[in-house]
């Protein structure tokens, strides 16, 4: 997104922020913690997304966990979560490139709608920044009968996702990709203005 939209200083300050928050946990913690993160953690991460018996799918509102929810193979399903998140980097990089002037809170709940669709290991708490962009989009924006709809199934996500998820019904991680689609129209919409 800050690559897109050419926001080439907050990129930088990140960077160096980034870096500097890794240095000063090694300094504190040793370099000790981050190796057991890479060599433990992210193995633990992709037995979770293997789940071969299917006991984490009701956290997980993601296509590939829904997916894989009706049994559906890793690597078919992650497959169709490629797919998912390539449109979804596609729609940012599209978004802050062309509208980067458009109304900002429909540019962070697309980037957080995104966000969530990118990625295969997302929990349902993940989802509380997109949350709040959806009910502050609701209350600054003249929304529509179907976009008020979709901020609806948007904070009702992690419910939904709780409930189908236990039984094993795919559908929850549609709703970030159906709330994408409706933001994309409306910013298709709006005028391709310059700053003034």
């Amino acid at each position: 997104m800050l690559i897109a939209s050419g926001r080439w200083r907050v990129f930088i300050a990140a960077a160096v922020t980034t870096v500097t928050l890794l240095a000063l946990s090694i300094a504190a913690f040793g370099h000790e913690a981050w190796i057991d993160f890479v060599t433990k953690g992210l193995p633990v991460q992709g037995l979770i997304l293997a789940d071969p018996d299917r006991v984490a799918t009701p956290g997980f509102p993601t296509i590939f966990m829904n997916l894989r929810g009706v049994d559906l193979s890793y690597a078919a399903a992650m497959s169709v979560q490629a797919m998912f998140s390539a449109v979804a980097i596609s729609a940012v990089i599209w978004a802050f490139r062309s509208r980067k002037y458009a109304n900002p809170a429909l540019l962070r709940a697309l980037f957080l709608a995104c966000a969530i669709v990118v990625s295969p290991y997302i929990l349902t708490y993940d989802l509380l920044p997109l949350t709040f962009a959806a009910v502050l989009l609701l209350v600054t924006t003249d929304l529509d009968g179907p976009g008020r709809r979709l901020v609806q199934l948007v904070f009702w996500t992690p419910t939904l996702q709780s409930a189908f998820g236990t039984l094993h019904v795919p559908g929850p991680a549609l709703i970030a990709p159906a709330f994408i689609v409706y933001l994309l129209t409306r910013l298709r919409a709006e005028p391709r203005s310059v700053r003034a």
